[in-house]
Parts: C-alpha cells; structure tokens; sequence
C-alpha cells in the first residue's frame, strides 16, 4: 500500500560479516560516548526488519527531507525531549526541520544547521527512474526505528545514481542510546563526502565517529548516554496549552473558559522569576490576554499557570491562542519559548452542532493512499455531555473513479484512551457527498450519545480506491489527526502542520443543568469594609429552555440567607448570564467566614456544579478613635484555616513584625510568615497537623495594655 506521499514497500536485507576493527570515542563536553560493534562491551550488530511491520516514508528525492514525525512517550536528546523528527534523503534525522546537501558539516559545527542525528550522510538519492531506495519508519512502545534500504549514491549521468547503501538509526526511549547499523554498503560517493555523528540544537556540543569514511558492513555504532553531566544547560520552554499534549479543545461560546498554559524547564539548571504570556484572539471576536510570573522552576520540571482573565467565546470558530516565556538569562534554546495552540467555539444550539478542526477553507490537495485502505482519523472531545453525535462532515477533494468511502466512530475506551468499541459504521456512496463541498452524511442508527470522554472519528478508503480527502495547512494546527494504515492507528506524521475536512455533527441530548459558574463579586479573600454588591455568573449547560424558574441565593458565614428567582427562558441553552442580587452583602460585626452561592432549578439533572465558595472577611468601617485600644486590634481569617491564613491589623493599624504561633500544650512551633504588608501577613501552615493553636506577637514588650496581647485562637483543620 503506497501512499500518494507515503507509501509501503517490501524489501528482504541480507546480514553480512563485520569487518575486523574496533573504536570508541569521546566524551563530548555534554558526556555522550560511542563505541563500535569490534570494541569489547561495545554493541551487538543486530538488524531489525520494519520493511513489513514499519510505515514507509514517500517524498524522498534528492537533497531533500520529509516530515515531521511524531515522537510518542518522547526521547531524550542531550538534556531535551524533542517532540518531532523530519527524515532526509542524505541519511540523517533532523530535529529541527533542516535540510543537508553536500558539502557535508564536520562534528560540532555551529555555523551549520544544527540538532541532527547522522548514520550516512552523504549524497544519497531516492531519485531517477528504476532507483532501488526506500526508506521505512516505526515508532514502538521504547524504540524508533529509521531504515534507509538499498539507497544509492547520487551521480552526474545517466542513470543519475550508481551502488546501493542499507543503514538503520535506532533510539532506545528506556536507556536514551543511539545505534546506527549497517547492513550493506556498496560504490562510492563524490570526494567520499560522509558525516557519521550526533549534533545538539545550539551546534556547541557533539560527537563525530568519523568523516569521510565509508562504514563497513554488518557493522554497528552505539552512541551513550551519559550516566551523569556537568553541562550547565539553561532552558525554559511553553510544553502545552490547555490540553497535556497540546492537541486543540473545542469550548461552548459565551461560557467562560479557563486559560492554562504549561510551562517546562527543558534545561538541567534551576530557572527563576520566568515571565509568562498569552494571547487568544479571533478573527471577529474579542480574545484576551494576561500575564505572569514563575518564581522558580526546578531542572526537569513543569508547573501548570492558570491566567486570571479567562477566556469568554462570544463568535463561533477557531481562536489561536499563542503563549511565550521571557526573562531567562542565558536560555540556550528559543525555539521552545513559544507555543500556538488551536482552541474552536461551537454553538450548543441546533440538532446539526459542527464540530471540526479545520478552517472550511481548503489548502493544498487532498491525501490518499494508492490502493486504497488507507485513512485519516481525529480524536475529539465534546464541550458538553450528553452528547449525540448525529452524522459525518467531510470534504471529499477527488473521487475520479466514484469509488465512496467508509466512515466510522469509535469510544475512546481501549487502552490509554486509544480506539476501542466501534460506535457507528457506514459506507458513504459517490452520490452521497459532493467532491469540493463541505457534505453531511448522517449516522447509521439514530444518533450515538456520548456520556462522557472523547471518541474518534475515522475516515477509511475503499480498497482499491483513489478518494482523496481535502487539507486545511493554516495555522493553528490541531494535532490531533491520526493515520489509519493496514488496520492499524497511529499519529499522523503531518499532525503537527495540517488539519483534514473530517468531522462530525452532534446535538445534546434533551437535558436540564443550570452551573453556578463564577462569583465576580466580591473578590475570593477579600478585605470588606462596606456593603458590597454580590454578582454572580449563571450558566445553563442543558438542552432546554426549561419552564421551571431558577432559583439563586448565596449566604455569608451566619448571616441570613439571601434568595432570588430569575426565569429559565433568560438564558439560552449553553448561555450564561450574569446576575447582582439586589440584597449587598454586610454585616454588623467583624467578621471572616464563607461566601456560598448556589442555583436550583426543578428537574436539575446534575447537583455536582451547583454551588461555589469563597473565602472573605467584613470588617465595619469605623473612626479612629471609635476603637477600644484595649482589644484586639488584629483578626485572622479564614479561621478554621488549611494551609494557610491571614493577619489583618484593623483599621489598617500596623502589625507586629515577628510572631509566634503556640500548640495546645503552648509548645512554640515555627510557620513561614510573609509580610505583604504593614497591615497583612500570610501565614503558611501546610507543616503543622490539625489541631487548636494560639496565635500572638513574638515580642510582649510592645508598651500597650495587655488585652493588646491577648492570644487568638486558631484551628488548623486538613
């Protein structure tokens, strides 16, 4: 089976006798080493075979490349994990995209292109009519596989090639090695130009085995990675956008959307005070934007940052989000500072919802495999449950012989949330679309409701056929295609710069759910000091306009309840709407506590979503000199506390700078105090257990009445 850019072809290899040397080499300045196939405890030549289990790599010429790939699970390289690898002509993997022509780098170089892995490169050639090469690619549980298989050299004549080269590049996710095998090796390239090493993303580090040598046959090279390292790498990166993975969302318009962003230190150094930023936008709609900053970030490590603003859909469509780091002194790398990520607002109203990745325009042609029985899937995860799934949408970009194809939608329920039940399943006739438009072809049965999680969707040519599906290549990309070949799934090799005309329409299934969405007012703990407004975000996440009114109300601490009924035809199925109770809240006395706000609605379906709480404290606003300075002068809040609390100086009176905090048993015990001002201290007690503890000043002698130092009391509940 052939590809139209890919394809699948059969090649037996021959093993031959190693010659009789050895070597090893290195270290480079990072700590890798290699040693051959002749040295004692060196490798093994072992070929592994992927002509028949393996996907072959079409559009392979001269002096060119093709990809990305994907990585899954990842593979180290240096201190990095890179996510895609593109495959050249000239025997070499590039990490980064870039194309190599004779005359060839020498190892390091930092005047070249840079982060390759180099078996042969040399001046191969897969072109010219009756040319032997091909070239396979596997990507298992721990290992990838590139075999380049009976590729010759390039020559100026006719025909434009001359010898046959079969080599393979190995890497081993578990122990990160890099092995280069060598099965046969015959003729010779112009002026022996060849290049046999590792190369890293900046061109200072690297390892060459050699230069201008022909490899011997049945022969093998291993690269090793180091068991430790003094290379101090400083890098920091975006790892992904809203979803692990970075694969686009779908959103529901005008609900509110948290905006998170993944941020990694990628390096082998301690990074800090990195500054964070995003900005979504949308061709009609408003996006937004926010910023921030990590304080610090160890060696390897990722820390999850949630924006304030989030992000509120009110036009249909696709957002781009774009999120960057800034500020790292000495960051090696930047390609990995920046990430773009496909974010897509649907309508939750109407029985015939669309939910696709591409943008209705299409690009390039269309993708096909010669032969048929190749296909192109996607994962998808609907913004809102139950969700019925009603027909297939899709853009057939040719059919010269109305040969139709096959549709299907699979449960995400195999193992780690891979394809598994098969849901619906349909022939879709010539008759059915129209080549070039946008077609809906519905389901088989009445619909399929999809309770919770994602499915797939999968478009499948007939055997023998020559249907091509249409391309949208406009960033954002999804990354979230996959490539269906001999019955088998996988990542598609293009998923991280093409998107494919393949979808569905769904509709909910007939629900009721209001969602106390968001408390917009007051601010989670704040300090009040006069009768605030409290307004509140309404959202309905069902399918109806329900008949039954909905009730709202919010309580603060002990103070009386306070209750409203809007009517459920104010909000629109998949709406929200924000709400003031016309009640402020207040109270009479000083006072820390919890804000609760909650909705009810008759025949409500799910209870999980109805009520929020926060955390704030009211203090009366009074003169001067209307305060007893014989009592307390500072409060605590919130009280019960968890991980942390706060000091309050009322009236914004100055605190004390050092304190103490006693158990029941009045053991003094230590807590980390942080002054963030005159009149505030956060106290963070996430190492004392629960119990009751005693809070007062360090320092007695403050030359006020006692009842100025009176202990306040606070219960530590985890």
């Amino acid at each position: 089976m052939k590809n139209l850019l890919h394809g699948i072809i059969c090649v037996l290899s021959l093993m031959l006798v190693p010659m009789a040397y050895a070597g090893q080499g290195g270290p480079d300045a990072y700590g890798y080493t290699w040693k051959d196939s002749n040295e004692p405890g060196g490798p093994t030549f072992n070929w592994i075979n992927i002509a028949t289990t393996g996907t072959q790599v079409t559009g392979l010429g001269d002096d060119n490349f093709v990809g990305p790939f994907g990585f899954i699970d990842g593979f180290q390289y240096y201190w990095y994990f890179p996510t895609q690898v593109w495959i050249g002509s000239n025997g070499y993997l590039s990490f980064s995209g870039n194309n190599f022509a004779s005359p060839f780098p020498t190892i390091p170089n930092t005047a070249s292109p840079h982060n390759f892995i180099a078996a042969m490169m040399s001046d191969l050639s897969f072109d010219g009519t009756g040319n032997p090469g091909t070239c396979y690619y596997r990507n298992s549980a721990d290992t990838i596989v590139v075999s380049w298989l009976n590729v010759p050299f390039w020559i100026n004549g006719t025909p434009s090639f001359i010898g046959s080269n079969s080599f393979q590049i190995v890497l081993v996710r578990s122990d990160r090695s890099i092995t280069f095998n060598y099965q046969t090796q015959l003729g010779s390239t112009q002026v022996d130009d060849i290049t046999v090493g590792i190369e890293n993303i900046t061109g200072q580090l690297g390892l060459q085995h050699s230069k201008n040598l022909y490899p011997p046959i049945g022969y093998s090279i291993k690269f090793y990675y180091p068991t430790s390292t003094t290379y101090q790498a400083v890098d920091g990166g975006i790892d992904w956008n809203m979803d692990e993975g970075n694969g686009g969302v779908f959103v529901k318009r005008n609900s509110s959307v948290p905006v998170v962003t993944n941020v990694k230190n990628f390096g082998n150094q301690p990074l800090s005070n990195i500054n964070v930023s995003t900005t979504i936008s949308h061709p009609t709609a408003l996006g937004m934007s926010g910023t921030g900053q990590i304080a610090n970030l160890f060696a390897g490590t990722d820390t999850l940052y949630t924006f304030n603003t989030p992000l509120i859909p009110t036009d249909p469509g696709i957002y781009n989000m774009i999120s960057q780091v800034g500020g790292i002194v000495g960051d090696l790398v930047a390609s990995n500072n920046l990430l773009r990520t496909k974010i897509i607002a649907i309508d939750t109203i109407g029985t015939q919802i669309p939910m696709e990745y591409h943008d209705g325009t299409p690009d390039l042609g269309g993708i096909s495999w010669s032969g048929g029985n190749g296909g192109v899937g996607y994962y998808m995860k609907p913004p809102f449950y139950p969700c019925q799934i009603t027909g297939y949408r899709l853009m057939i970009s040719s059919d010269p012989m109305a040969n139709g194809c096959y549709l299907k939608i699979f449960d995400d329920d195999g193992p780690n949330g891979s394809p598994g039940t098969l849901l619906d399943s349909i022939y879709a006739f010539p008759t059915s679309y129209v080549v070039g438009a946008n077609s809906l072809i519905p389901t088989a049965g009445p619909g399929i409701t999809i309770p919770s999680g994602g499915f797939y969707v999968l478009w499948v040519m007939p055997p023998g056929g020559s249907v091509a599906l249409a391309r949208d290549a406009t960033p954002p990309i999804s990354n979230r295609s996959y490539e269906y070949l001999g019955g088998t799934w996988a990542p598609c090799r293009f998923r991280f710069t093409e998107d494919y005309f393949l979808g569905v329409s769904v509709s909910w299934v007939n629900s009721d759910d209001v969602s106390a969405q968001r408390i917009l007012s007051p601010a989670p703990n704040s300090l009040l000091r006069t009768p605030t407004p409290v307004q509140v975000r309404v959202l309905n996440m069902g399918s109806n306009v329900n008949s039954q009114p909905i009730q709202l109300g919010y309580k603060f601490s002990v103070e009386p309840a306070v209750y409203h009924q809007i009517p459920a035809s104010a909000i629109f199925s998949g709406d929200s709407i924000t709400h003031q109770f016309s009640t402020p809240m207040a109270s009479g006395t000083l006072r820390s506590g919890t804000l609760s706000y909650w909705v009810n609605m008759n025949g409500d379906m799910f209870a999980g979503n109805d009520t929020l709480r926060i955390n704030v404290t009211y203090q009366p606003s009074v003169g001067f000199s209307e305060i007893d300075r014989r009592s307390e002068s500072w409060n605590i809040f919130p009280n019960p506390a968890n991980d942390h609390a706060y000091i309050l100086g009322l009236n914004d009176q100055t605190l004390p700078r050092e304190w103490e905090i006693q158990d029941a048993t009045g053991r003094k015990v230590t807590v980390d105090l942080i002054l963030e001002s005159e009149s505030r201290a956060r106290l963070n007690l996430g190492n004392l257990p629960s119990g009751f503890y005693h809070l007062l000043p360090a320092n007695r002698n403050l030359g006020h009445e006692s009842a100025f130092h009176k202990p306040i009391p606070l219960l530590i509940r985890k």
